[in-house]
């Protein structure tokens, strides 16, 4: 990721990437792979970074590339061709429909603006609104003041938000929810990694859902025994956690001014404030 997420990843390891292709080559390339991997769909460049696409009578999509570009940008030569693959992927699988299953279900960290977020973006492509007290339908619970776990089922390519009526037709219970996704996501990642530095810890698993290993009771339990005080946690984007020990000063101080950072150049970035865990959970520090 270029200026500071790419230094903060080389400090806990990661590599500095060199100029790839411009915007415009990405949307031509995207466009190409798309047409070749799901025959029958009509797929349009009609701006830069922004796609047309139509499958058979459902009529015409826009599918903007602004986010994938920039995670474009931030892979390293070797991993760019398999970033494209994955997105060009989910388009093949979304065009055939996502087969939902309650061990598919995964929990999701947003910000809380990010279902406002959505119900206008529902409303720019001229599908029917939802009811503002309903928060646009999809299943949600609140953490806290800052942030909400939204409920989505997880494919290799693709993720879909789940609404009221999908959750009750898979037959899981809303007071079963949170516990059975924690343990589907538990089962989806590779492994969970702790990288320590000096003063500041991150959280490596597989580069999408960071941001929810705050909900793994187990990881934090571990983590608070060798601390002197609480657990504080960051969460700039979803693939970012950082944390420290709250009795440390220096280091929360740390911790606040990276979140900053990491969140202003952050593609999918959640929230600037750090959280600490106490007994009603992670609660803005």
């Amino acid at each position: 990721m270029p200026g500071f997420l790419a230094s903060l990843r080389a400090l806990f390891g990661g590599k500095p990437v060199d100029p790839p292709m411009d915007s415009a080559a990405f949307t031509e390339d995207v466009a190409r792979r798309v047409r070749a991997a799901v025959p029958g769909m009509e797929v349009t460049v009609v701006g830069e970074l922004e796609l047309a696409i139509r499958t058979g009578e459902d009529g015409n999509n826009r599918a903007f590339l602004n986010n994938a570009y920039q995670m474009f940008l931030g892979e390293s030569p070797k991993h760019r061709e398999v970033l494209i693959d994955r997105f060009v992927q989910s388009f093949a699988e979304a065009a055939k429909g996502l087969e939902r299953s309650a061990e598919a279900i995964i929990p999701v960290i947003k910000d809380r603006n990010w279902i406002a977020e959505t119900r206008e973006s529902m409303r720019k492509l001229g599908r029917e609104e939802q009811p503002e007290e309903q928060d646009s339908g999809h299943v949600h619970e609140v953490l806290n003041d800052e942030l909400i776990v939204v409920y989505a089922i997880d494919t290799p390519s693709n993720i879909a938000y789940l609404n009221a009526g999908e959750l009750d037709a898979l037959g899981v219970d809303r007071s079963e929810l949170r516990a059975l996704s924690v343990r589907n996501l538990r089962g989806l990642l590779p492994g969970i990694e702790v990288q320590r530095g000096e003063k500041l810890s991150m959280v490596i698993a597989d580069g999408n859902y960071e941001a929810s290993l705050l909900l793994f009771a187990d990881l934090w339990a571990r983590e608070s025994a060798n601390m002197r005080g609480a657990p504080v946690a960051a969460v700039p984007a979803r693939d970012l956690l950082l944390f420290a020990d709250s009795a440390d000063a220096d280091a929360v101080a740390q911790l606040r001014q990276v979140a900053a950072n990491a969140r202003a150049e952050a593609t999918y970035g959640l929230t600037d404030r750090i959280f600490v865990l106490g007994e009603s959970g992670w609660q803005p520090f």
